[in-house]
């Protein structure tokens, strides 16, 4: 295994505990992982893309976001990243949280925020209730 898998791995399994500790999900690293799967299984009704590099600028997290959003299919979206020194960040879809959501498009890198790990899960557990326990966009189970 390279070292940046490596790497890649062990930021999996960080982050991972953090979404337990925060949700109460169970969370875990998606051990064999193909093309188009979420990296993290037990997030309901998001596909998680998690990035550990040495550095995160704008432009690779917009890149590494249309990945995130290619992946998702029919779940929500969200990125966790974190660059060498840094804390864990979270891009998600703020439509989420719209009553009245944009035409189209509130998937594109311009409708997210870039919060913490924690305001994410929040919102996470928000939207959950809020879709009576259903997984997905709109509320397709």
């Amino acid at each position: 295994m390279t070292q940046s898998r490596r790497k890649g791995c062990v930021g999996e399994r960080e982050v991972a505990a953090i979404v337990r500790d925060l949700t109460g999900w169970d969370v875990r690293r998606r051990v064999r992982q193909h093309d188009g799967d979420s990296d993290l299984e037990g997030v309901p009704g998001w596909s998680v893309e998690v990035k550990r590099r040495k550095a995160a600028p704008r432009g690779q997290i917009g890149s590494w976001w249309r990945q995130t959003v290619e992946q998702a299919g029919q779940l929500l979206p969200v990125l966790l990243y974190r660059a060498d020194r840094d804390s864990w960040r979270a891009v998600w879809p703020v439509g989420v949280l719209l009553l009245d959501k944009p035409d189209g498009g509130w998937r594109d890198i311009e409708w997210t925020a870039d919060t913490t790990v924690a305001a994410w899960a929040a919102a996470a557990r928000t939207t959950l209730r809020a879709n009576g326990g259903s997984k997905g966009i709109g509320g397709t189970k």
